[in-house]
């Protein structure tokens, strides 16, 4: 019975380290990784007001998406991908912050056979946080991404998250941040309409 226990345990030790990890740049090729931070991108990076959202996945606007890469020293932190979707964290330095500020997106995507991204869904925001900071809790939110599918545990924590909440959630219809339906700036998008702005 002993043999059977200490078998088992050391098969669990084994398979757990051939486990690759979820470090980006462990797990994908260079060219992989450059691959999907660019398809990623237009889902996490705010757009130009030069074009809608709906424009935002033309080739011709990608270019503003690299410059917003390179600007704000963006990367691809995390990704694991599994049979049913791929999962991943990516980081930016916040240029509106008079300091030295860091902020990401986590969530999960599915692509076609194509390996064109169909469905995304964004399960959260974090705020501004140091360098220091975002070390820490981006590693615990995808984590409990892994374990779990989602963050609900730390949603309303802002520490951790600022988006969703209950002004804003993830439209994954739109592939868009959206106000909720009684959310507080919902003046914004009737301002916005009202001018005519895309």
């Amino acid at each position: 019975m002993k043999m059977r226990i200490v078998g088992c345990i050391v098969f669990v030790v084994l398979l757990s380290g051939c486990d690759k990890g979820y470090e980006a740049t462990q797990t994908l090729t260079a060219e992989e990784y450059e691959k999907v931070l660019s398809a990623v991108a237009p889902y996490v990076i705010g757009k130009s007001d030069e074009f809608s959202f709906e424009e935002r996945f033309l080739p011709a606007n990608k270019p503003f998406y690299d410059n917003f890469i390179s600007l704000t020293q963006s990367e691809l932190v995390y990704f694991n991908e599994r049979d049913t979707a791929s999962l991943f964290f990516f980081q930016y330095r916040d240029l509106t912050s008079l300091y030295e500020h860091y902020r990401g997106l986590g969530g999960y995507y599915r692509t076609d056979e194509n390996g064109r991204i169909v469905f995304m869904n964004l399960l959260y925001h974090t705020p501004r946080l140091t360098q220091v900071e975002i070390r820490e809790r981006r590693k615990i939110l995808f984590e409990e991404m892994l374990m779990k599918g989602h963050v609900k545990a730390y949603v309303g924590n802002k520490q951790f998250i600022h988006t969703p909440n209950n002004d804003f959630y993830y439209n994954t219809k739109l592939s868009r941040w959206d106000y909720t339906e009684n959310s507080s700036w919902k003046f914004l998008q009737e301002a916005k309409e009202q001018a005519g702005i895309k």
